[in-house]
């Protein structure tokens, strides 16, 4: 009985060691070309299409989506896309920015009505 106890504890050790899942490979496609890149406060406006010129088609679009949220945002900010729209041949993403920001600072409630 010690012995099935005793090795519990050692088979749960040995899973966390395990890496976790393969991280998904990005999906393959014609090569994406930035037109244009925009940013006012805390959006994106990206421009795509292919590099050789022909639009991006409504099947390959979350493709060029992630391509855009890649490049929308800064260093530490994560990136949530907002609208898409279609016009002579180039698709446009909006992309919102977003940041959590943490401190240590303390806010004292005692002013708040309970």
């Amino acid at each position: 009985m010690m012995r099935a106890v005793a090795l519990i504890p050692a088979a749960a050790l040995l899973a966390a060691c395990v890496p976790a899942s393969p991280v998904a490979e990005k999906p393959k496609g014609p090569p994406i070309e930035i037109v244009e890149a925009v940013r006012a406060a805390d959006t994106s406006r990206i421009v795509l299409r292919y590099k050789d010129g022909a639009a991006i088609p409504a099947a390959d679009e979350n493709r060029a989506v992630i391509r855009a949220m890649e490049i929308a945002c800064k260093e530490g900010e994560s990136a949530i896309p907002d609208t898409r729209t279609r016009a002579d041949g180039l698709l446009t993403v909006k992309v919102f920015c977003v940041a959590v920001l943490q401190s240590d600072q303390v806010v004292d409630g005692s002013g708040l009505k309970t």
